[in-house]
């Protein structure tokens, strides 16, 4: 239940920011959802092919399953930290900068030929 409330949280937070950064706050929500979700996926699955079927229908599987939560929410944490880092670094574009330099001439060019007399 905990892991849920967080990715609430979370995913509150990343839109938040992305929208105080002036970005598109949907590509980090979905791809923080995503990696979670297949994360935890991943997880129950090896958890299922390790202890069985019928892990979470017994007191030692349901125990074995909450040894592991610790570790869900640290992942939980340690991805949004990433996506807020990823948010604060990405490059915002403001409409108004006008600062195109050309590229410098290389030395390698050589002078163009005269082709006038071709007209």
């Amino acid at each position: 239940m905990i892991d849920i409330i967080l990715v609430v949280l979370f995913c509150y937070q990343i839109n938040r920011m992305a929208h105080e950064r002036g970005l598109a706050s949907m590509p980090f929500v979905l791809n923080y959802l995503a990696i979670f979700f297949l994360a935890m996926i991943a997880f129950v699955s090896l958890l299922i092919s390790y202890m069985g079927k019928n892990v979470l229908q017994t007191p030692e599987g349901i125990k074995a399953a909450m040894m592991f939560e610790p570790f869900a929410i640290m992942f939980e944490i340690f991805l949004f930290i990433y996506f807020r880092k990823k948010i604060q670094r990405a490059k915002v574009y403001n409409g108004n900068e006008d600062d195109f330099t050309p590229p410098p001439s290389s030395p390698n060019n050589k002078p163009k030929k005269d082709l006038s007399y071709f007209r």
